[in-house]
């Protein structure tokens, strides 16, 4: 009996080292947190929008440039006015903080940086796009005014 004595002994102390080990570990998952507070949304008004744009191009007698004016729809996963002849750009970097959306339009030729703060049913915003034109680089600078018409028709 005196030789199993020592055999349980080790045995009762290997159990309460198991026991006090099993009761110091922390849980294998990690405690859930809770949900980032979503970001406020842009103050927009989506649907369809008219778009004035007036072009300022070195070298281009003033005057010349009249201001154009478009109609398009925007909402709040695509805020940024599309150009027609964008086919082959690549929009990078768009990003929004607050009421103001930035963004950088890539093409082959000429890359663009824009900005624009919506104020709910207006905003005003600014491009300037850089290109090579005999040779050299040239900067065009164009200003945004938007307004609110109403619902886009589907």
């Amino acid at each position: 009996m005196k030789r199993y004595a020592g055999f349980f002994a080790v045995i009762v102390i290997f159990l309460c080292a198991l026991i006090m080990v099993a009761c110091e570990q922390k849980p294998t998952t990690t405690p859930t947190k809770p949900a980032a507070p979503a970001a406020p949304a842009i103050n927009m008004q989506e649907g369809l929008w008219e778009i004035t744009t007036t072009v300022d191009m070195p070298g281009m007698p003033a005057g010349m440039m009249k201001p154009h004016t478009t109609t398009t729809c925007l909402n709040r996963k695509e805020s940024v006015p599309k150009g027609k002849n964008e086919t082959d750009c690549t929009m990078k970097d768009l990003k929004t903080e607050g009421n103001t959306v930035t963004w950088t339009v890539v093409c082959k030729d000429a890359t663009s940086k824009g900005r624009i703060t919506y104020a709910g049913t207006s905003y005003d915003g600014m491009t300037e796009t850089t290109m090579k034109k005999d040779g050299k680089d040239t900067t065009i600078k164009t200003t945004m005014k938007g307004k609110y018409l109403g619902p886009c028709q589907k």
